[in-house]
């Protein structure tokens, strides 16, 4: 279930910047920049399911000691699309400038990927998601992805995990 929604996640986070690509590229790719973009919605679509699986997961409690905003993290990540784009609309319009480009976010995916980060997902910002930093009474540190616009500094949080410290809220927070 974990890789389901962590795959739902990626293609949702690339998203935006590989239909933003495809569509600067229209010179280049025709009438693949279309299918591009509608790839792009499906991955939306796919994360849409992919949160209503997260229901699936079970639910862990976090006595939390300390809750700390993190939305400049998910910014920054989202900063780092300036480059392929960059790339896109100002190299020459030829084949080894779009293999450069889609290379970078290949890379990018990568990193993505191999370091856990999905919790950086603009998609999900988007659809009005804040990200928490959450250090729980154990001293063990969560990014949690929620719809709440505050979170109590002392208290316990019903959260399903889709990594190894990211977890999604699903549950609504109890007072300590």
């Amino acid at each position: 279930m974990r890789r389901a929604v962590g795959f739902g996640l990626l293609a949702s986070a690339f998203a935006p910047m590989v239909a933003l690509l495809a569509l600067v590229s229209y010179e280049e790719l025709g009438r693949a920049s279309w299918v591009i973009v509608a790839m792009c919605g499906v991955a939306v679509v796919l994360l849409l399911l992919a949160l209503r699986s997260v229901a699936g997961i079970q639910a862990r409690t976090i006595d939390c000691e300390s809750v700390r905003r993190a939305d400049e993290r998910v910014l920054a990540f989202t900063a780092s699309y300036v480059v392929p784009l960059v790339v896109a609309v100002f190299g020459q319009s030829d084949t080894p400038t779009l293999v450069a480009t889609l290379a970078l976010v290949a890379l990018m995916a990568t990193i993505y990927v191999r370091a856990g980060l999905y919790h950086l997902n603009p998609t999900l910002a988007m659809a009005g998601y804040r990200l928490y930093e959450v250090t729980a009474r154990n001293g063990t540190v969560t990014m949690v992805l929620t719809r709440q616009r505050h979170l109590s500094q002392k208290g316990q949080l019903v959260c399903r995990y889709v990594g190894e410290d990211v977890a999604i809220q699903m549950g609504v927070e109890r007072g300590s």
